[in-house]
């Protein structure tokens, strides 16, 4: 059976922010707003045309229709 050897470099590179660092340097992403909380206390927030696409987002026609954001 071939040994274990240890990797040469780690896993995780230094220096790398995670991913709940940027919005709170940066703010929040285009198209991204905060409705309050909910359940157990969690963040809540809705998402507009801008959040699905940055190639020429727009909005439903009808102000009434759902927001249906693209796969």
């Amino acid at each position: 059976m071939p040994e274990d050897k240890a990797s040469p470099e780690p896993a995780h590179q230094p220096g790398a922010p995670k991913g709940e660092e940027k919005p709170k340097k940066e703010g929040k992403e285009a198209g991204r707003r905060t409705t309050g909380t909910r359940g157990a206390k969690r963040p809540a927030g809705k998402s507009s045309a801008r959040d699905s696409t940055g190639i020429n987002p727009r909005d439903p026609v009808d102000p009434q229709s759902p927001h249906m954001p693209t796969p």
